[in-house]
């Protein structure tokens, strides 16, 4: 069998490789795969040999990827990964869309706007990896998504309103932000007369008696409490035992009595 030569491996090499699309969305999850033909150029998501530059109407793209959705927590803070494959030198910005995915609703909510220098080189020390991290509104939503954007016209210091009539490429990721106390709880109590119970995910726990406890992530749990029974005790009815007590002594004495009697007069 024949060995291949170095040439020949690197040709195989670039020919399984798909052409590498200038910015590679990584987490959460890209709302396009990015195939040959998807290539980050239309506005405002990617995919596609379209119009980069948002004009001409280009500015919505309502293909939402139902099998691609992350979901995250209202106003939690999460980390975006992302390869840079082309190394232009300019800026790149992270924006929002509570419902759906248009240019200008991004444009109004700008979540960070950095520089990106050119070369190529990432900011995680090795290699072109990228990682930024953002807050997330407190208001929940369906239909939301996030858009990355890498403005490539060589200006590393002016932010990015808009990308309009700049030389762009674009990723968005189909995101769901769901409210902190969202989900099911299982509560476990522990203890008794007040013990506590235990949700998951600021769920509602139940346990016996009401009694009340704490769940993760500020949820609510019921434990153990103290039984609504009234315990008996001996002043709770006093009166028929004394009576019953002082008929004994009366009768006792009248026995008394009438055997002292009864001796006096044999006497």
């Amino acid at each position: 069998m024949l060995r291949p030569t170095i040439a020949t491996v690197i040709c195989a090499l670039f020919a399984s490789v798909p052409a590498a699309a200038h910015i590679t969305l990584k987490v959460p999850t890209v709302r396009y795969s990015n195939s040959p033909s998807e290539q980050n150029k239309s506005c405002p998501c990617g995919a596609g040999a379209g119009n980069r530059l948002c004009t001409n109407g280009v500015t919505s793209d309502p293909n939402r990827a139902r099998d691609r959705v992350t979901t995250y927590t209202a106003g939690e803070t999460v980390t975006l990964f992302w390869d840079e494959t082309v190394g232009h030198g300019g800026r790149y910005r992270v924006a929002f869309d509570a419902d759906g995915a248009d240019l200008a609703d991004f444009n109004d909510h700008i979540l960070l706007d950095i520089a990106d220098p050119a070369g190529g080189s990432g900011n995680l020390g090795t290699g072109n990896g990228w990682a930024v991290s953002v807050t997330l509104p407190n208001t929940p939503c369906d239909n939301c998504t996030l858009q990355l954007l890498q403005v490539m016209n060589g200006n590393t210091v002016d932010r990015v309103p808009d990308p309009t009539n700049k030389s762009t490429y674009f990723q968005c990721a189909d995101i769901r932000i769901v409210a902190g106390g969202e989900g099911e709880g299982e509560g476990e109590g522990e203890g008794e007369n007040g013990g506590e119970g235990e949700g998951e995910n600021g769920g509602e726990g139940e346990g016996e008696n009401g009694g009340e406890g704490e769940g993760e992530n500020g949820g609510e749990g019921e434990g153990e409490g103290p039984s609504t029974t009234t315990p008996a005790t001996c002043a709770a009815a006093p009166t028929p035992l004394l009576a019953f007590l002082a008929l004994t002594l009366r009768r006792r004495r009248r026995a008394t009595a009438s055997a002292c009697s009864t001796t006096g007069k044999s006497a």
